[in-house]
């Protein structure tokens, strides 16, 4: 039966934290003075151009539109009424209307001027067919322009590259993905777009045991150098840094600044509060999410892991069962589940949890890593070990679980394996060099 008392749920273990609503959001400064300027120059099309900008930026895609719509009824021409007609199909696009983002697309293609924007209508396409996931449709769009595009403004090629990226990202094909961002990088290396893309790309890498963390690294930090105040860029940064880093934390509060409305920024935010242990900004940022998607399933999880934190082992056991019954297979709520039988002591429950929270979820090591942890400080050493092998065998390139493996055998009284798992976790990204010194210089394992 489905769960309908969750949301009292969640409030009740959030608890009451103000006597008054929460002030609303500051809007983005670049909010801010792009509306101050429109305001004195109400009759100026790039005016309205500029403020339709910054509001999508900041996730306000229909006050966008509005923007747009009082641009283009201002009669301009060109170029001009091109960037009009082609930022308004990406407002529609964020609001996930495929119908009039092909109209605006259409529109931008039979603005007079010749190749440029030819081919601008086209990438145009492109970019909403994939709001469905369409690879092979946008990618026939790109060969449409593709005659037009020697001739197109560098803007137009440079969107075309992000389009074939993504679509080739699609297909599963992250090589030729990562070309078309290389050469996008190449063509406007001063914007921001196609770092983020090539830094998000690379992290997906390291993730599945491919890739390294300094290079995705240093392709969001370039992003984020050359634009402080992007949103998305921030984000992607945020989500590639160590858990509840200072550097995370902060990373994620500048995204939730330029976006306030931002779901994606606002959970990933509430988690790395919880990581830092900053449950008070954990709880208030959860009622964020609550408030921009209410019954999320994911503000629930973070609410549960605030009470863990806290003790609340019972508070967070309920708080992971209501929002698996309300969002089926999420990975997060059952790990929830686990830690919280685990916390009680209820280590039975616990593995089978654990162990439930690793089959809903193959590209995250966390499940494996807190189950063996936590069978660790149940005594049960074979259950430890089984986890941990099983981390490094799916997830070679983590440190994390190889250290795992030495703490696990370490139990078990196999020191010198053990000492082989400290030293291969050293020699992996990400690593805690000190941490694992301190674990080799054990007299156990001189």
């Amino acid at each position: 039966m489905r769960c309908t008392v969750a949301p009292a749920l969640v409030l009740g273990i959030l608890g009451v934290l103000f006597t008054t609503t929460p002030a609303a959001a500051e809007e983005p400064a670049a909010v801010v003075a792009t509306r101050a300027a429109a305001g004195k120059s109400p009759a100026i099309p790039e005016a309205r151009l500029a403020l339709a900008r910054a509001l999508r930026r900041a996730g306000e895609g229909t006050e966008a539109l509005a923007e747009l719509r009082r641009g283009l009824a201002l009669g301009p021409k060109g170029d001009l009424q091109a960037a009009l007609l082609w930022e308004a199909a990406r407002a529609h696009v964020d609001l996930r209307e495929f119908g009039p983002a092909m109209a605006s697309c259409r529109d931008l293609g039979k603005v007079a001027g010749g190749a440029s924007r030819r081919a601008a209508g086209h990438v145009c396409a492109a970019e909403a067919h994939l709001l469905w996931r369409r690879a092979s449709e946008a990618l026939t769009e790109l060969d449409k322009a593709e005659k037009d595009l020697p001739a197109a403004r560098p803007e137009v090629s440079y969107a075309a590259k992000m389009v074939l990226g993504r679509a080739r990202e699609l297909e599963a094909k992250d090589a030729e993905a990562e070309g078309a961002y290389a050469s996008a990088v190449a063509m406007l290396p001063e914007r921001s777009e196609a770092h983020v893309a090539l830094g998000t790309l690379q992290r997906r890498a390291v993730l599945a045991g491919k890739g390294e963390v300094s290079r995705a690294l240093a392709s969001l930090r370039r992003a984020v150098e050359l634009d402080p105040a992007d949103p998305a860029a921030r984000l992607a940064l945020g989500r590639a840094l160590p858990s509840g880093s200072a550097e995370q934390v902060a990373s994620l509060e500048r995204a939730v600044a330029e976006r306030p409305s931002d779901p994606e920024a606002l959970r990933a935010l509430a988690e790395a509060y919880v990581d830092a242990k900053r449950f008070p900004e954990a709880r208030r940022t959860a009622e964020a999410v609550l408030r921009v998607t209410p019954n999320d399933a994911f503000a629930q999880v973070v609410a549960g892991r605030v009470a863990l934190g806290e003790g609340k082992a019972d508070e967070a056991l309920r708080a992971g069962a209501a929002a698996f019954e309300r969002q089926k297979n999420f990975a997060p709520a059952k790990l929830l589940v686990a830690d919280a039988n685990a916390k009680k002591g209820e280590i039975d429950l616990a593995i089978e949890a654990y162990q439930a929270a690793v089959g809903l979820d193959h590209s995250d090591p966390t499940a494996l890593l807190r189950a063996t942890s936590a069978c660790l400080a149940a005594g049960r050493t074979t259950s430890a070990k089984a986890f941990a092998e099983r981390a490094t065998r799916d997830f070679p390139s983590s440190a994390a679980a190889w250290e795992a493996l030495g703490d696990a055998l370490v139990a078990d009284g196999e020191p010198s394996l053990a000492r082989k798992m400290y030293e291969t976790a050293k020699g992996k990204p990400e690593a805690d060099a000190a941490a694992l010194d301190r674990k080799l210089a054990a007299p156990g394992l001189r």
